[in-house]
Formats: C-alpha cells, sequence, structure tokens
C-alpha cells in the first residue's frame, strides 16, 4: 500500500460530466471544475503538473509538463498513467501543458522526467481508479472490494455487470479521493516494460506535429537577428535605413542590451528579413582582450600546475602518494563544442501592453517566463508560455536569447514576431560545453591496482551567468583561507559535491560531476581549478559527464595496460562495491566477444560510466589505417532500473552514443573572440556511411528508474580512444579526432 496524502490531489467535476485529477509533487490549493469561475481555477505552484482526465466517451488525456523533443517521453509518462488507471492504450493522448499563473518551474532535463514523474502519476491514476470502483460499486450496490477493473471498464463477475469508466466518470468525481492506494505489481502490468506504439509518431510521420519553427498566427512577421561576436561586443555602426529599404522589411530595430544586444530585421517574410539584414552592413567593437581557443587551451594547461578547491576527499591521499614508488600521471584535453540541434533556436512572441504570449520549442517554459517577464516589466502571472515540439534539446533548448529577441521585436512593433536563427547563428552563438582540461595521478600497489588517487579538473564555472563574480571569488576565497575542503567528506551520494549546501545550491557547480572515481582507488581527491571563460556555456547532452568520463576511462584503461592487466578485468576488480555496476560490463565484454581476437590493424576499447542513475557500458571495435580510424562497432549494455518503454532505451543509447561520436569530429574553435563554424561543412554531422553497427543490451537489475537520455554519451569517447590505443596507434589525450576520422567520403569507399 502508498500513503496517499490528500494535498497531493483535488477533485473537479469537468464541464462534460467527466473525471478530473490534477496531481502536483507538493501541495496544492484548492481547484474547482472547468466550469468554475475564472478567478478560482488557480494553478499550483510546483515542480510537477499533471491533468489527469476521463471523459464521458472513456477517452483518458494526459496533460504533462515535460517536452517532448524525440525521446519519448510523452509516451513513458502516458504509459505510467494507463497502466495504474487499468485502461486500453488507444483510448489515451497526451498533451503539452500551456504555463500560465502563478510562477513555477516548468523544465525537462537532467535525465529526470521518469524519476520524477513516476511515482506522482502512478498514484494519482490509481486513486483515479480506486474512485471509479467506489462509483460502480455504491451503484450496484456490492462491496467495492468485489469488483475488478480492465481495458478502460469496472466489473462486477458474479452479478455480470460491467460499466465504462466513461459512464462512470461524473459519479466517480464526487467521491473522496482514497486515503491509500495500491499500485500494481511489476508481474501484473501490461504496459510498463513492454515498446507500445508511441503517440507522438503518427503525428511525425504525417506532417501534422508541430515544432516551434511551425507556429503561425494571424499577422505573424519574421525577423532574423544579428549578434556580438560570442566573446563579446558591442554594435559599432550599421545601416538600418537600408536594411528598410529591402522590400517587404516593417522595422529595423536595436535590440536591448537584455536581450543580448543586436538588431533585428523584422519583415512580412523571413526571406526578406534575411535580406534586409545583410544590407544593414552591421559592424562591431570590443575593448576586452580577444579571446581565442588556443590561447585559452594554453591557461587551461597551465592551471593544472596550481592548486585547486578541493570538493571531495576520501583518506590520507598526500601521504599514500609519498609513500607510493610507482605512480602514474597523465593529462588530457576537451575542446568547445556546439550543440547543432536539427532544428535552429526560434521562438514565436505576441506581446501586448499588459500581456504577452510565446510559443517556443524550449525545455524551460518556467526560465524563459521569468527572463520575459523581467524584460518586458510584466508580471509573470501575465506571460504564457506554450512548449512545441522540440527539433532536438540536448540541453541547448534551456537557453532563451531567441524569446527574449522575439519579445523585443514584438513590443517594439505590435505584432507577433517569430525570430528564426540561422545554422550560422546557431554556431556562432551557441552556449557551448565548455574546454576543459584535467590530470589525473594514480599511486599504484603491488599488484597495479591504484592505492590513491588524485583528479585535478581546470575549466569554467559551468553557469557562471547565473553565478555572480563576487560569489565565485567568495568560493575561491573560502578555499584559500581555510587550506582545506569546505564541508565534510561524509557524503552518503558519491556524485554529491562537497561545497555547504548554500553554496551548491547557489552556485551548482556541475564542473566536476563525474569527476570522482566510482572505482575503488583507496585514498581520493578531486579538485577543481576555476579558468573563467567569456564565450557563454551552458548545458550540453550529460553535461560534465561528457568530459569527466573521458579523462577518469582513458586513464583507467592506462593504468590497466601499466599493470599488464586485461582492461576488462581491471575494472571488474575494482569494481566490487557496485554489482550493476560490473553487471553491464560483463554483459557488453560478453556481447562484443572481448576474448576474441580482432585480427591485425582493429582493436577494441571499453569504457564504463555511472550518470543520472544509470549504469553504461561500451564496446567498441575500430580499424586504424594509417592514421584514419573508423569505428565499426559499439556493443552497449545498459542498466537504468526500471524501464517504462524498452525500444524508448534502446534508441536513446543509440542517439546517446551515435551524438557523442560525432563529437569526436568537431571542435568551436574561437578567433578574435568569434567562433569559427559557420555551417555544417566545418562542423560536420556524423553520416550514414560513418555509423558503426551499433548494439544494445538491456540488463535489469530491479533499481529505481535512472535517467536514458543522456547516459549513452559519455563512454563513448574513452572507448574509441581506448580502441585506437588497442591498435598501436597511441593513447590519445586530446580531443577532438577529426585528423583520424574519415570524411563521409572516404568512408563510403
Amino acid at each position: 500500500m502508498t500513503d496517499l496524502n490528500r494535498r497531493a490531489f483535488f477533485r473537479g467535476a469537468i464541464a462534460t460530466g467527466g473525471l478530473l485529477l490534477h496531481a502536483t509533487a507538493g501541495g496544492i490549493r484548492p481547484v474547482l471544475g472547468a466550469s468554475a469561475e475564472p478567478g478560482d481555477r488557480e494553478a499550483p505552484a510546483s515542480a510537477l503538473e499533471t491533468w489527469l482526465a476521463i471523459a464521458p466517451d472513456g477517452r483518458v488525456t494526459v496533460t504533462v509538463d515535460k517536452a517532448e523533443m524525440g525521446q519519448g517521453i510523452h509516451s513513458a509518462l502516458a504509459m505510467i498513467v494507463a497502466e495504474e488507471l487499468d485502461v486500453a492504450w488507444e483510448t489515451v493522448a497526451v498533451e503539452m501543458q500551456v504555463l500560465e499563473g502563478p510562477p513555477r518551474s516548468m523544465s525537462t532535463g537532467a535525465s529526470s522526467s521518469i524519476r520524477t514523474s513516476w511515482e506522482p502519476l502512478a498514484r494519482a491514476a490509481a486513486a483515479a481508479r480506486g474512485m471509479l470502483l467506489g462509483a460502480a460499486a455504491e451503484e450496484w450496490n456490492v462491496r467495492v472490494e468485489t469488483c475488478r477493473t480492465g481495458a478502460g471498464s469496472v466489473f462486477h463477475d458474479s452479478t455480470g455487470q460491467r460499466a465504462r469508466y466513461g459512464v462512470l466518470a461524473a459519479a466517480a468525481a464526487q467521491r473522496a479521493i482514497p486515503e491509500q492506494v495500491t499500485l500494481r505489481r511489476r508481474e501484473d502490468r501490461r504496459l510498463i516494460g513492454h515498446s507500445v506504439s508511441r503517440l507522438d509518431v503518427p503525428a511525425k510521420v504525417d506532417g501534422s506535429a508541430v515544432y516551434g519553427i511551425d507556429v503561425t498566427l494571424p499577422g505573424l512577421c519574421r525577423a532574423a537577428v544579428a549578434m556580438p561576436p560570442a566573446g563579446g561586443g558591442q554594435l559599432a555602426q550599421w545601416d538600418p535605413d537600408a536594411a528598410r529599404a529591402e522590400p517587404g522589411v516593417i522595422a529595423a530595430i536595436e535590440l536591448p542590451d537584455a536581450a543580448g544586444g543586436g538588431v533585428g530585421i523584422v519583415a512580412e517574410h523571413g526571406w526578406q528579413a534575411s535580406r534586409g539584414l545583410a544590407r544593414a552592413s552591421v559592424q562591431w567593437k570590443s575593448d576586452a582582450p580577444e579571446f581565442s581557443s588556443a590561447g585559452y587551451s594554453e591557461r587551461l594547461l597551465a592551471a593544472l600546475s596550481q592548486e585547486g578547491l578541493v570538493v571531495r576527499e576520501r583518506g590520507p591521499v598526500d601521504e599514500t602518494f609519498q609513500q607510493a614508488t610507482r605512480q602514474h600521471r597523465a593529462r588530457y584535453e576537451v575542446p568547445f563544442l556546439a550543440h547543432a540541434t536539427l532544428e535552429p533556436p526560434n521562438c514565436t512572441a505576441d506581446v501586448k501592453a499588459d500581456r504577452a504570449e510565446f510559443w517556443a520549442p524550449t525545455q524551460s517554459a518556467g526560465r524563459l517566463r521569468n527572463r520575459a517577464a523581467a524584460l518586458l516589466g510584466l508580471p509573470e502571472t501575465a506571460l504564457r508560455v506554450h512548449t512545441t515540439l522540440l527539433g532536438g534539446g540536448f540541453g541547448r533548448r534551456y537557453e532563451m536569447r531567441s524569446a527574449l529577441q522575439a519579445a523585443a521585436l514584438s513590443r517594439a512593433i505590435g505584432r507577433p514576431v517569430q525570430v528564426l536563427w540561422s545554422r550560422e547563428d546557431d554556431l556562432r552563438h551557441d552556449y557551448y560545453r565548455p574546454a576543459f582540461a584535467a590530470e589525473l595521478s594514480a599511486a599504484l600497489g603491488d599488484t597495479g591496482l591504484p592505492v590513491a588517487w588524485h583528479h585535478r579538473i581546470a575549466g569554467p564555472w559551468f553557469e557562471a551567468r547565473d553565478a555572480p563574480a563576487w560569489l565565485q571569488r567568495v568560493t575561491f576565497g573560502l578555499q584559500a583561507a581555510l587550506g582545506g575542503p569546505l564541508a565534510s567528506d561524509r557524503l552518503p551520494d558519491p556524485l554529491e559535491y562537497q561545497f555547504p549546501r548554500w553554496m551548491r545550491q547557489a552556485a551548482s557547480p556541475l564542473a566536476i560531476e563525474g569527476g570522482w572515481p566510482a572505482y575503488a582507488t583507496g585514498a581520493a581527491r578531486l579538485e577543481w581549478v576555476l579558468v573563467e571563460a567569456p564565450v557563454p556555456t551552458g548545458y550540453w547532452r550529460s553535461v560534465a559527464h561528457s568530459q569527466n568520463v573521458f579523462f577518469t576511462e582513458s586513464f583507467i584503461d592506462e593504468l590497466a595496460i601499466r599493470a599488464g592487466a586485461d582492461p576488462v578485468a581491471y575494472r571488474l576488480a575494482l569494481l566490487a562495491e557496485h554489482p550493476r555496476g560490473r553487471a553491464v560490463l560483463e554483459r557488453a565484454a560478453a556481447a562484443a566477444g572481448w576474448s576474441r581476437p580482432v585480427g591485425s590493424g582493429r582493436g577494441r576499447g571499453v569504457a564504463v560510466a555511472q550518470s543520472f542513475g544509470t549504469w553504461v557500458a561500451q564496446v567498441v571495435e575500430v580499424t586504424r589505417n594509417g592514421d584514419d580510424l573508423h569505428v565499426d562497432r559499439v556493443v552497449c549494455a545498459v542498466d537504468c532500473g526500471e524501464i517504462v518503454h524498452p525500444d524508448t532505451v534502446i534508441g536513446q543509447m543509440e542517439g546517446g552514443l551515435l551524438f557523442g561520436l560525432a563529437s569526436l569530429a568537431s571542435e568551436v574553435k574561437f578567433e578574435a573572440g568569434a567562433a569559427l563554424p559557420s555551417n555544417f561543412h566545418d562542423h560536420p554531422l556524423l553520416s550514414l556511411s560513418q555509423t558503426p553497427r551499433i548494439e544494445v543490451h538491456l540488463v535489469e537489475s530491479g533499481a529505481a528508474p535512472g535517467g536514458v537520455g543522456e547516459p549513452g554519451t559519455p563512454p563513448l569517447a574513452p572507448a574509441v580512444a581506448n580502441a585506437w590505443a588497442a591498435t598501436g596507434g597511441g593513447r590519445i589525450r586530446r580531443l577532438p579526432l577529426a585528423q583520424r576520422l574519415p570524411g563521409p567520403a572516404q568512408a563510403r569507399s
């Protein structure tokens, strides 16, 4: 039995006589049905907002607050409801919520949707099912425990009576919410754990799906924008009159600093706006030192010789290193990376004097509304945000610069405006995955296994734009003054940071996640050296795990080779405390035929990662032809705990590792403060001919559900680098591998 907090649900009557339940992660305010006065229909401030409606015809609609960006989350969340409600999958529909009312969070990321939504959704559906059972039992004058449900109906077998949910919905809506609900046992599930048809696929096949780029409104104008270089700058000069002379151009407007600065050209059609922008002859100036990626690389490597902020420590690290006769040390480096989502950033805004409405492919509607309200000088309650389908997310859609631009331009001209960035805009004004460098050291025991581990990371404050400079200085000043860690190392979760609670909440130093070893390394220390970068950085698929797993898994492979040990056996020896990690590693190695020889010029590499509550192991097979590298095969084993939709898990593992593979050929370089890539010809995506054979194996552990959208990415880069080393090609310690990966034409030949 699961206790059901009465404050977590409210009962309402919908105008058509159905049943409506509202589930939240926290408390709720009383809300009446759809027939209530508008002032009574207040939505609660909550991290989770889910509406579950049963219509008189039996159709079930689940309104969710998680964005669909190809990861299949709308279907997975609807499956949880359908399972506990006991309805046929064909009767279920899902809708995306419109964000309105009191301020609240509404975000999708960190591979958290299932982890945070499963229990509230299941409890809401089970509560509705209990209310329907109670309504039927009361109507038939029988004990409720003698009734059962199935396929959207309530049955009383001994009398042969049956009533469909839609018929019972109005009566059920008048009943008290159950104090307790019983969730289905795993062995009784019909949907969860099975690959049913996804709800979002038909509209994507027939073209009726609406992405941000597809939004149209009466009187909609289109806008093209010019923005300062990524490294900073101000508008030096431009020619608005020349822009306005372009046929179809409505306005040429200087954008406010709160929207990122720059210029916006508004026209009746997008092509006219682009032509007007080209005629505007926009030029920039900057008083800041010119930023270059080459210079930043030098700063990162120099910073590795400095003592950093100790964010976690275990055991006598210094003493163990001093006593060790054998040590190994290596430095690694990764570059800035763009997200390169197929749908470029865009937003449609309709701003009035006292209200505003947005249509955006966003991962954080709450953050968008908060920033737009500040720009417009309106209360958040005056703004509504419609989240469309997203043509790729990967963390890129947390940013809302295009939304702020659309808001500023719509306010200026008094008409709805859609801002659509070009591919060049996107690559040159991304919120990039930061460049990082790391130095890892290990003291080795007699068996070659580490007895002490030291990991020093150098890179920017990950969310520098949200953490004020004074806070960064205070953080590192405290470290210097105290001469040691800022908090106790007795934390229950090895992935937790050792910052005080107030500092973790204020600064969120994501730069070091994934940097603490999951292996039994003996004494260990994790340090971070701040190296500020003037270019915007942000969330990138798997966030800091993407670089830190490359560092740690490359280093652990070097330790295995130095010890003369098999890389898989070496890792297994260090994973005694992590049975889930051992299980995925053993499954991937067995499926890949790890013990079988691969032949001349070929090699296998392996990597293991724990992120977002999920364990993933990947074995990669590569072929080396001189200095050229081709990835032939990837075998992936994943334990993400309880699985809702197996095909979705497989698809996300495939997508995540291909995303990681594509990044091996990519790098965003900066010169004079500007990003150099302009389009896919110099920032290539993975071609079909470059795509390896992929096998994904699901490992069941019975653990709590973990994430699947991001954990497939981190192991890929180190597994490829380790496979290259196994061919005799040498150790790769710096990414990208663009010079070694063949282009599409070479791969086809």
